[in-house]
């Protein structure tokens, strides 16, 4: 195992995005459940990775990829979306993944004081990591939106899964 840090996306990772997003449980835990198709996929990306509100990022472990996050600058703050491959999911990535986000905020959003992610009702992993790190939950309907300030955070290892 290796460093643990976040990587700007590339055009290169389309695969590895496109892969993950249609993990059955990433669309299961999705806003949006439908399947995603591959050429919608590169022209979101490509939107994306030339956006100056969205970044994609790609986390690392080491020479692995191991998961990938979303910061999106809107009205209500820094919207943060991720997830972690199959393999390495209940490893600590999430929360790990999650910190690293805050940290990316701060330096790509400086004018970004809140980040927020939305989370679905079945989805107690989720919902536990943005709990363990302090935000508050507001309920609406069958999605848990969770709301704080943005803070640097000291990123540790995870060490869960080997």
């Amino acid at each position: 195992m290796g460093k643990v840090a976040l990587r700007p996306a590339t055009e290169e990772d389309a695969v590895f995005l496109f892969d993950l997003v249609n993990d059955p449980e990433c669309r299961r835990n999705s806003l949006n459940s439908d399947r995603i198709a591959f050429d919608s996929h590169v022209e979101w990306l490509k939107g994306i990775l030339g956006s100056d509100t969205r970044k994609q990022y790609i986390l690392m472990d080491g020479d692995e990829a191991v998961g990938q996050g979303r910061l999106e600058l809107t009205e209500r703050g820094c919207r943060i979306s991720y997830s972690i491959i199959p393999k390495r999911r209940g490893c600590g990535y999430g929360s790990t993944l999650l910190k690293l986000l805050n940290n990316a905020a701060l330096t790509v959003f400086p004018s970004c004081a809140y980040s927020y992610g939305e989370v679905l009702q079945h989805n107690v992993a989720s919902q536990k990591i943005f709990e363990e790190l302090g935000y508050e939950a507001q309920k609406v309907d069958d999605v848990y939106c969770y709301r704080k300030l943005v803070e640097h955070y000291e990123v540790l290892y995870p060490g869960g899964c080997q």
